[in-house]
């Protein structure tokens, strides 16, 4: 009988994860390869440093789709992604972490202090969601 409560109770520990990160099963083959479109939905921290609700952004402005290619390459809107706050025009991935290599240099930016990686929160299916400072953004696979 106690074999079996601890069966139950180890099956139950695996079969809970957190919602909000990837389990260790899910990070070891991560493939980002493909372009990814904006779907407009956001999170934003709090101070407690769990996310919000999912909230649509209502812009004017069309947000980038972003590729990441094969050979490494970061490109928005099919060009180099550089930007003066984030991003490069190469990528590597490891774990649930996208870092970047050739950045721009903008001495005169006034940039908000982040990491220098993203962290993928999620990716399931068609849908990518990255997080960028303290904010989070879900994405869809363009076919």
């Amino acid at each position: 009988m106690k074999a079996i409560a601890i069966f139950f109770s180890i099956l139950l520990v695996a079969c809970t994860s957190k919602e909000d990160s990837l389990t260790i099963f899910d990070v070891v083959n991560i493939n980002i390869v493909g372009k990814w479109a904006p779907t407009y939905f956001t999170q934003t921290k709090n101070a407690d440093g769990t996310f919000g609700e999912w909230h649509r952004i209502n812009t004017f402005v069309a947000l980038p789709v972003y590729e990441f290619t094969s050979d490494g390459q970061f490109l928005t809107d099919g060009k180099p992604g550089a930007n003066c706050c984030f991003a490069g025009n190469k990528y590597s991935v490891a774990v649930n972490k996208i870092s970047f290599t050739e950045t721009k240099n903008c001495p005169e930016a006034l940039c908000v202090a982040c990491p220098t990686s993203w962290t993928i929160n999620e990716i399931k299916g068609d849908t990518l969601v990255l997080e960028v400072c303290t904010t989070r953004n879900k994405y869809i696979k363009i076919k």
